[in-house]
């Protein structure tokens, strides 16, 4: 896990100091924009169990720098399913160039076998085209305010956690993640 971040940010420095150098100006995005994100995330001091998601959001851009929209996504891993829904705000710190610093935020809710407050913060690089059209590289953090997770415990025993540690087994639920996300704006 700490490989994976630690590679990744390494990723993020090598790119954006190697294009500082020739970075040519793309087209300023405005008005509607679409996201579609792959998102890979790990529990935080837990078992480190990895979770898998597909995100979409769609909004508008006010200006070159900021973003503005709504979406959903559908995340799934080992003992959990979920669906948030939220808001996202996203800026961009230089909209005119072909690589930009960037970071995001999703605020909302999510739907599982329960449903509570859903925050994710998300922060990296947008790599644009002369086109109005994007790749984006992000380290992201999410937090499922009282998330159930279930396990299986040495008999078979199916064991439902709210964020606590149990008595009865070593593991214990976190509803904090922490990964990698990889998406595309058009």
């Amino acid at each position: 896990m700490k490989k994976i971040i630690i590679a990744t940010l390494a990723i993020i420095g090598i790119a954006t100091a190697a294009v500082a150098q020739e970075n040519t100006e793309v087209r300023v995005p405005s008005g509607y924009q679409g996201f579609l994100d792959q998102t890979s995330l790990y529990r935080v001091f837990d078992d480190m169990s990895t979770t898998v998601g597909f995100s979409t959001t769609h909004g508008f851009y006010f200006n070159g720098h900021t973003f503005i929209g709504i979406g959903f996504a559908l995340e799934g891993g080992d003992g959990f399913f979920a669906m948030p829904l939220y808001t996202s705000v996203k800026y961009n710190f230089s909209y005119t160039k072909t690589v930009s610093p960037t970071i995001q935020a999703r605020v909302g809710s999510y739907i599982s076998d329960n449903s509570g407050a859903y925050a994710d913060l998300s922060f990296g690089l947008r790599f644009a085209s002369k086109r109005d059209f994007a790749v984006n590289l992000m380290l992201a953090g999410s937090f499922y305010e009282g998330l159930k997770l279930t396990y299986h415990d040495n008999e078979g025993v199916v064991a439902v956690d709210e964020g606590r540690t149990t008595a009865n087994r070593d593991n214990k639920a976190n509803p904090i993640s922490v990964g990698l996300r990889v998406g595309i704006e058009w």
